[in-house]
């Protein structure tokens, strides 16, 4: 088995119009690229746990929510390092303020450095769905994303953390992975549908997040 580090943001900015620990500044992301493939890690896709082998030290990172400034801020930085990362988006929100386009989605996704994975429809709290509800919000986010990208998507970020009995029922019906929000490293040999991920926050200094990697 193998320890694998995902990393959890969400926005790249300093247009502050939400809570300012997701808004990691664009000056902070570009030291941890820096950092990350000065020191030998190799960001990959969820597809790529298949051949592990191929990679030293490999690392996921992942976006949640699927904001504008993923396009204008990230995606050049990845461009710039070369980097892939894993954003989740609200279908139901792409469009709206602050919100990734469905042309940014596209474009991203066909640049093969972004892997554009569901974050729900509409990012209600899964626990609090009923199971029919739940059926929905899996699948017609996965519909939205193939329709826009042309990519069946395979991984599920639960909004917010939350899951219940039927979440972990469903999910493997649409997707090949569920993935939480703060929890450690993850161990490849655990549960799929139970995937931890470490928190990056605003606040962390470079050598705070130095210290969360292997």
């Amino acid at each position: 088995g193998v320890d694998v580090p995902i990393l959890m943001y969400h926005a790249v900015s300093d247009n502050l119009w939400g809570i300012e620990s997701l808004f990691v500044s664009p000056e902070d992301m570009r030291a941890q690229l820096e950092y990350l493939t000065e020191n030998g890690y190799d960001p990959i896709f969820f597809s790529d746990l298949t051949h592990l082998s191929d990679y030293d030290k490999p690392i996921l990172l992942t976006f949640d929510d699927g904001y504008d400034d993923n396009y204008e801020y990230l995606f050049p930085l990845l461009q710039e390092f070369g980097v892939k990362a894993t954003v989740f988006v609200i279908t139901g929100a792409l469009g709206n303020e602050y919100y990734l386009t469905e042309e940014q989605v596209r474009e991203m996704s066909e640049s093969g450095l972004v892997d554009i994975q569901s974050h729900t429809v509409n990012h209600d709290e899964l626990e609090t769905l009923s199971y029919e509800e739940q059926a929905y919000q899996m699948s017609q986010s996965q519909l939205d994303i193939a329709r826009i990208t042309g990519k069946i998507p395979y991984v599920l970020s639960y909004p917010s953390g939350s899951r219940d009995d039927n979440t972990l029922e469903l999910a493997p019906e649409y997707y090949s992975f569920g993935i939480d929000m703060n929890g450690g490293i993850w161990h490849i040999e655990g549960d799929y549908f139970q995937v931890d991920r470490i928190y990056v926050s605003r606040f962390d200094t470079l050598d705070e997040y130095i210290a969360m990697l292997p």
